[in-house]
């Protein structure tokens, strides 16, 4: 078999002039067809290089059909923003007037029924609502500075409610049943301060009212008291006050 390889097996065969020849023909034949393959590789390679090309257009185009929908919602979102921002400070400024009305309200207030009022501090109002679990309410508790001071003043809110369990009298502590600390029943405030939580009824209290008591500790000097009753605070009403003195 090796002898079909061997050149001079062929000269001796054919000759040498046949031999060369074919030798020739072969080296051109494997040449054509390493020109053939190139060309080929080539064209695939042309070919791998413009799908490329085209799918880097389409995500070129892609890319800027998302950065165009980018600005168009980031415009979206500033004008989103400043319309929030704009009924923000509507809200505020509504509120804050809201609270100029109930100072000069409790200012009047002061002269028409002084005990409510105490170190230039008054107790505004209370509102329980209900939520959307049973028993469980949210109580909101405003309390106003009633005269134009500079400095600020200090104390601290105690919440009481108030009513019967099994005809027997009982007192809760509204912020505990809120879960709120100790630390939080302090405030430090200048023209108005805000209380809220949310609450579960105790089990089987039928309640009565809801006793609320500012003492102020710098700004001011004293304790008021002040008691809602609870069908006018679960109808919307201004509460009526009752005396808290020696109550228990």
């Amino acid at each position: 078999m090796k002898r079909y390889f061997n050149l001079k097996y062929w000269q001796k065969r054919i000759g040498r002039l046949p031999t060369f020849l074919a030798v020739v023909g072969l080296v051109v034949l494997f040449a054509y067809l390493a020109y053939l393959a190139g060309v080929w590789h080539a064209n695939s390679l042309k070919e791998t290089v413009r799908e490329q090309s085209n799918q880097l257009d389409d995500m070129y185009k892609r890319l800027e059909q998302m950065e165009y929908q980018r600005h168009v919602m980031q415009v979206e979102l500033d004008i989103e923003r400043s319309s929030n921002q704009s009924l923000q400070d509507e809200l505020t400024a509504l509120q804050n007037d809201n609270y100029a009305l109930r100072r000069d309200l409790a200012f009047y207030q002061k002269i028409m029924a002084p005990e409510l009022q105490q170190g230039g501090v008054t107790i505004d109002s209370i509102t329980v609502t209900p939520n959307q679990a049973e028993k469980h309410f949210h109580f909101s508790l405003a309390v106003l500075q009633i005269e134009q001071r500079r400095r600020f003043v200090e104390g601290r809110v105690a919440i009481d409610l108030v009513g019967r369990v099994n005809g027997e009298k009982r007192r809760f502590d509204l912020m505990k049943l809120a879960n709120i600390g100790a630390d939080e029943r302090n405030f430090t405030m200048r023209y108005f301060s805000v209380y809220e939580g949310d609450f579960f009824m105790p089990e089987g209290l039928v309640p009565e009212r809801i006793d609320v008591s500012v003492t102020l500790t710098d700004g001011g000097r004293g304790t008021l008291n002040r008691s809602f009753f609870w069908k006018d605070i679960r109808k919307g009403q201004p509460a009526t006050n009752v005396r808290t003195d020696g109550d228990t």
